[in-house]
């Protein structure tokens, strides 16, 4: 009777899908934040491998989920559905739960065989980690949710993130506070934790994906090639500089708090600070419009103003670091919500081939990350593998959001200069669109 009637493209999902999906990229956000803030940590100080060797098997880690989730996104199409997305990522991060579990225990092998070990689990951890992550980002925009929109869901994904982060950092300081011979069970005690809570989460999305079986139909292009083309660049160069960049800030501030602050508790603070300015951003990035290129340019300045502060005052107070830590997690959290929000919008238009434009999103950040992975190795190198020497790590920290923040600005810079020649033939011709 209503034959004659077009299907809706994507399915209108309840509350309780988006639930599900804010609890299961919090589990995965565990698995992704140990991987990056404690396992290099945990290889140089518990598995005793010099900073380069364990910068070089994280850095092939993430090249080899890049490559994997490129392969993984080629099996989408018009054929699949959101209930195989849900398969699909429970058991990919089913697996790299497991690899990362086992690749806790290689401290408390013999010393000769860890390097091996390390490489041998941590390349199938980013392999299956890279399958349940395409499959729960691709979700970003294969479907109308309940609030905001792509938007929305966005905001809600970084909070689940950051509140991954406050947590793996929280554990980041029992791990500093464990004496030496019993820190390695510390660790292996929180992975396993992580690993239960990835593994239940990713159920949960599993369980509410399981009536959506219709499969995905292709859509008309409504937006034009060009312009699309253009605006996806930008959220591609912002993804890469928040992933090569940035991370340096957090990533060291464990061998800054051990070789200079001495204090475990301090990175601890600093963490939670940066990871709670994230969460706490996102009700009002949700509000905010993904194509207002002053909200870039204010989340660079922030970063860059902030970083030149901490590096200059780190150390002298917590109560100002962590403040400071808190600002540049809004800004970095900012233009975080805003890359993933205005890739889905952008990229929605097509939903049968939106999980292989997610996919070369992530490996753009995979990519990225590996890259600050060696430069992050590298500076630690230069300071005798502890951060010692002359290498000074509050400025080294700091390096990251200056980067980053002076490159959106530059972005935000050239984005509004190219929409400003946009428009001028356009006025000139009377076909101006109307605000």
């Amino acid at each position: 009777m209503h034959a004659h009637r077009p299907l809706p493209l994507l399915p209108a999902l309840p509350a309780a899908t988006l639930r599900a999906y804010a609890g299961a990229h919090f589990g995965k956000s565990l698995l992704w934040y140990t991987g990056e803030l404690l396992l290099i940590f945990a290889l140089t100080e518990h598995a005793g491998l010099d900073a380069i060797a364990a910068g070089c098997a994280v850095a092939a880690g993430l090249l080899l989920s890049a490559a994997m989730g490129l392969l993984a996104a080629r099996r989408w199409g018009a054929g699949t559905s959101l209930a195989w997305a849900g398969r699909s990522q429970w058991r990919g991060i089913a697996l790299a739960a497991l690899s990362l579990l086992l690749l806790f225990l290689v401290p408390l092998l013999p010393a000769s065989t860890r390097l091996g070990c390390v490489l041998l689990l941590s390349l199938p951890f980013r392999a299956a980690y890279a399958v349940g992550d395409v499959a729960q980002n691709a979700l970003l925009g294969l479907g109308r949710w309940p609030w905001r929109g792509a938007r929305g869901v966005s905001a809600l994904r970084l909070i689940g993130s950051g509140l991954a982060a406050v947590s793996i950092s929280a554990a980041i300081g029992l791990v500093l506070q464990s004496h030496q011979p019993s820190a390695p069970w510390t660790a292996l005690m929180v992975v396993a934790v992580v690993s239960s809570i990835a593994l239940l989460s990713a159920a949960w999305l599993r369980q509410a994906l399981r009536p959506y079986t219709q499969a995905l139909a292709p859509a008309p292009r409504t937006v034009p090639v060009t312009a699309r083309q253009a605006d996806q660049l930008s959220t591609f160069a912002v993804m890469a500089l928040l992933c090569c960049a940035l991370p340096t800030f957090t990533k060291l501030a464990p061998y800054l708090a051990q070789s200079r602050i001495g204090a475990p508790g301090w990175c601890s603070a600093i963490l939670m600070g940066y990871a709670l300015g994230t969460v706490a951003v996102q009700p009002l990035a949700a509000r905010w419009r993904t194509n207002a290129l002053p909200r870039l340019a204010g989340s660079g300045a922030v970063l860059a103003a902030l970083g030149t502060s901490f590096a200059a005052g780190a150390g002298h107070a917590l109560w100002l670091d962590t403040a400071m830590a808190f600002g540049m997690g809004m800004a970095g959290g900012s233009a975080g919500q805003w890359v993933w929000a205005r890739h889905a919008e952008l990229s929605c238009q097509q939903p049968a081939q939106h999980a292989a434009g997610v996919a070369r999103l992530t490996a753009c950040a995979q990519v990225a990350l590996a890259m600050g992975s060696i430069l992050i190795v590298l500076m630690l190198n230069l300071g005798d593998g502890n951060g010692r020497g002359h290498v000074d790590l509050a400025w080294a920290m700091a390096a990251g959001p200056m980067v980053c923040g002076t490159g959106c600005l530059l972005l935000a810079y050239a984005n509004g200069l190219r929409n400003r020649l946009n428009r001028r033939p356009l006025a000139k011709s009377g076909l101006a669109p109307r605000a």
